[in-house]
């Protein structure tokens, strides 16, 4: 169940949750805000809205900053550099729909059924060491040739 004030949060863009301090929030503090919230507000029901329940997988844990993704299905996802600001606004349970984005780097798309923002991803068998620097290439700028020095 998706609180009505965590719905909101959802469909902000990437400068709103900047705005609110969303962004600043760690996977703990952002899962006792939805505690909170589940525990004291009523989700009221959307007009209209029937989804297959177990259709797509939904979003479990948003781990090392949003870096990692953990889904329903128990898929761990690396999220790439770039996107991890939009991650940051994800909060569980929304539903996710995986499908391939044709990046050589990061391969697949998650799309957050309930905001319509994406992020490029790779699956990941487990999280990094702590610490750990994010080597992950963008592949947004792929270079092929050296750049030749200058003399």
């Amino acid at each position: 169940m998706i609180p009505i004030l965590l719905f909101a949060f959802l469909l902000m863009s990437p400068e709103e949750t900047k705005k609110t301090g969303l962004n600043k929030l760690s996977s703990k503090e952002k899962k006792e805000l939805q505690h909170w919230v589940d525990n004291n507000y009523d989700k009221k029901p959307q007009p209209g809205t029937k989804k297959v329940k177990g259709a797509n997988p939904t979003l479990s844990e948003n781990l090392m900053n949003s870096q990692y993704l953990r889904l329903s299905d128990d898929t761990l996802w690396n999220i790439r550099p770039e996107d991890v600001p939009i991650a940051q606004g994800w909060i569980t349970p929304a539903e996710i729909v995986v499908t391939t984005s044709g990046n050589p780097f990061f391969s697949y798309k998650l799309t957050n059924q309930l905001s319509g923002s994406s992020v490029l991803a790779r699956k990941a068998d487990k999280l990094p060491p702590p610490g750990s620097p994010n080597l992950a290439p963008s592949g947004d700028s792929i270079e092929t040739k050296p750049t030749p020095s200058k003399k």
